[in-house]
Order: C-alpha cells, then structure tokens, then sequence
C-alpha cells in the first residue's frame, strides 16, 4: 500500500513494506509561493496544518499583502453590493464574474454575505472598501469594518465627538463645523482615534474618499455647483495635495471613482448627451479620456446608476441601473454599440 505524508517543507513518499521512502525537501520558500495562490477559504482551513502555517497565514503581513497582490492579479472578481429591504434590512451580496467576459455576471451564483446585523438606520451603510476590508458607518458616529472573506466584524472605537448638524463619518474621520473640517485617522490595532491636519478649508466636498495606493482622495467644489480639484490625503506622510480635474470645459455632473487602481473621473456636460471616462495615471499632468458612453434610453431608468467595471481592451463596460430598488446588471459592447440586459 502507497502512503503519502507532508510535513512542513519535506514530502515522503513510498511503499511501506518494499522501498525505503523518498524524501523530498521543499523549501519554505517555494510553500509560500503556493499558499499565496490559494482562494482564501482553503488558507483558513491550512491554518490548523501546523504551527508556522498557521504563524504566516494569521500574523505575517508581508504574506497577506502578496496574496492580496496575487488574487488581484487573476481574472476572477467579486462585485459587492448593498441594498435596503423596505428601508429596514440591508443586505450585502457577492456577485462572481469573469473580469474577461463581463457578461459571465448573468449566470453568477451571487451569495448573501452571513455577518450580524450591524446597521440600525437606513441612512447608514457602506461607504468604502480597501484590500477586501468594507466599512460601515453606523449612527455617523461608529464605523465597523467587515471582511467578507472570514465574515468577521471588527467594531471601531466610537469617536467623542460633539453632536452638531452636518457632521459625517467617512473612511477616516471627517468632521465638518460651521469653520472647518476635521480629520482623525484609527490605525488598526489602536484603540484610538488620532486628529491630523485639517481638511483644506477652501473647498467643499460631497461624497466620502475614494482610496487607491494608501491615499484617500475626495472631489471638491469652491461653492456650491463650480467643480474644484481633487484633495488627496497620502495616509503615510498624513499630508494634503491638489489633483487638477481634466480640463475639458464646464461639467455639469461628475463622481470620482477609483478604476484599475487609478483614479477616474465619470463627468457628462450639460450639452452632451454622453458620460465621459477619466483615468489618471499616477501624476496630475496624466489624466486620459477612456471611452465615451451614451445615456441609454432604457424603459427603467435613463442614467446609469454606477460605471462598475471597464475590460481591459476598453470595449466592454459592466454598469449598474436601479429598477423599483433592485439592482439590474447591464453590459455594453462599445464595439458592437450594443446593449445586454
């Protein structure tokens, strides 16, 4: 009878009874490099194979960045969503697709994310997502994080903040009185929240921060409708810098956004009848117009509500519509001019 046994780093293989076995030696090394590549949900189960397995897969983070890099890497990806149920419920979903054929979000099995109920009131929700990790904002005053992948909340420390009308909770902290706006940060593992230098105060701003490669970066506005520049936040230096927006003349609407971890810039003006996508690559000067979208004349809604995914050859776009608060997959071809419903 053949038996097969593993330790960490040596294979032994052979007949128990007629050959002496074969010993072969595989370098840590080399067992890093394939744990790296496996799906998550197997890494959790060969936590238990041994001590130094379970060492590199739970505490070493140089280990956790590259399979972080090495899933992103792939063409799989997961789509997370969160709708409301009668304003009362929210739900979380996956949605797998095919990062090379866009329309594979037809057939996906979308999975109901299991965590416990950590919202209390239809105006808190999701409001950004990391390396994996989705934060919540709850009562504007708690923020949670959630990891998907182990289905584990871990509650920030609440923030002693006063009170005042029009105060907001982003990814980091921000606050906003009637003069300035403050700015806390919480590294994980503290339990603490710590101030930084303020938001710039001559600027406005709507939604929270997209983060993209450790900045957070918000689109602002000089008063209430002239589109400003983009303020982004390096969380390592903890220091503030100005991204131009494209200069392509009056915009009428646009949302900041993050795309193949650039920023990017969907903007439509108020003559076109198109939505124009902007990536920058890295510097201020880098700012590239993608592609050009129409507004669909669609019988559930005529603007999109999300630009969710750009294949890699620009011809496929994967966007959002809302439909009697449903979420609707749409797939435009932009070679074919085409529409998948």
């Amino acid at each position: 009878m053949e038996e097969t046994t593993a330790s960490i780093g040596t294979l032994t293989l052979g007949d128990s009874l007629h050959t002496p076995p074969l010993v072969v030696c595989i370098p840590f090394d080399l067992i890093i490099e394939i744990l790296c590549r496996l799906p998550v949900k197997f890494l959790l189960q060969f936590r238990c194979v041994c001590k130094s397995w379970n060492s590199l897969i739970s505490n070493d983070p140089k280990f956790t960045k590259k399979h972080l890099h090495m899933m992103s890497t792939t063409k799989h990806r997961h789509l997370v969503t969160t709708t409301w149920i009668m304003a009362k419920e929210l739900t979380v979903t996956s949605y797998p697709f095919d990062s090379l054929q866009l329309d594979s979000i037809f057939t996906s099995n979308p999975t109901q994310l299991d965590y416990s109920p950590i919202i209390t009131s239809w105006q808190d929700g999701l409001i950004a997502s990391c390396d994996g990790l989705l934060c919540f904002v709850i009562d504007q005053r708690l923020a949670v994080l959630y990891n998907p992948c182990i289905r584990k909340v871990k509650k920030l420390p609440s923030l002693d903040l006063p009170r005042e009308e029009g105060s907001t909770l982003f990814a980091l902290i921000i606050t906003r009185f009637a003069c300035k706006t403050q700015v806390k940060v919480h590294t994980l593992g503290t339990d603490s929240w710590r101030r930084i230098k303020d938001f710039p105060s001559m600027f406005r701003f709507g939604r929270h921060g997209v983060v993209v490669c450790g900045t957070v970066n918000w689109l602002t506005y000089y008063n209430s409708s002239d589109l400003g520049v983009i303020v982004s936040l390096h969380l390592g230096k903890e220091s503030y810098q100005e991204i131009p927006v494209p200069d392509s003349g009056d915009f009428f609407l646009s949302t900041l956004d993050m795309m193949r971890e650039c920023l990017c810039i969907f903007s439509r003006k108020r003559t076109d009848s198109f939505t124009d996508v902007w990536l920058e690559y890295g510097n201020k000067e880098s700012w590239i117009k993608l592609i050009s979208l129409p507004i669909f004349d669609v019988p559930y809604h005529t603007v999109y509500t999300r630009i969710v995914y750009i294949s890699e050859d620009n011809n496929q776009v994967l966007l959002i519509f809302r439909e009697d608060r449903r979420l609707k997959w749409v797939v435009y071809d932009c070679k074919m001019i085409l529409l998948s419903v």
